[in-house]
């Protein structure tokens, strides 16, 4: 497989994390996806998108459990 944006050829399965706005914080969802090693282009399979969304709908509605892990920070 070669990679569609920068056309490398290491493209090998990493741990990532995906990130969804929930209000004005962030949920880091940490999933296993393809990526290129050479440009960091994202690969998803369908099931990891489908995963993806219906996580996305139980934090939106409140049933995902979610726990704190750092701040973010503002300057006034």
């Amino acid at each position: 497989m070669k990679c569609v944006i920068c056309h490398g050829e290491e493209i090998v399965d990493a741990a990532v994390f995906e990130e969804i706005a929930v209000g004005a914080d962030i949920v880091r969802i940490p999933i296993t996806v393809l990526v290129c090693q050479t440009c960091g282009e994202r690969y998803y399979d369908r099931p990891t998108v489908r995963s993806l969304e219906r996580i996305r709908e139980e934090v939106a509605a409140g049933r995902r459990p979610l726990e704190q892990v750092g701040q973010v920070l503002q300057v006034k």
